[in-house]
């Protein structure tokens, strides 16, 4: 949660909405993760890489940034992935 907080309600808001502060000035807008549609889509894994490695790094926005500290911290991101999942009752 506090990684989340800290690194990501910036764009995607403290509900994982995509409405922070920034994300006005983003085109194409942040993620809302509560989307059921996106969530029944994306695995795990593609979570995983783009938290670890930015938007790039899955043929997404550029503008999501690489955590790169987060490399070899797996127990870190398989939370980050939970409190993710847990926007859209999974």
């Amino acid at each position: 949660r506090e990684i989340f907080a800290n690194r990501c309600t910036t764009c995607h808001g403290p509900t994982g909405s995509g409405d922070g502060p920034a994300s006005a000035g983003l085109a194409p807008k942040p993620r809302n993760f509560h989307d059921g549609a996106w969530q029944s889509n994306v695995s795990n894994e593609h979570i995983t890489k783009i938290s670890r490695y930015g938007g790039a790094s899955v043929g997404k926005s550029a503008a999501m940034p690489a955590n790169p500290n987060l490399t070899e911290k797996g127990a870190v991101v398989a939370a980050l992935t939970g409190q993710i999942r847990s926007f859209g009752g999974r």
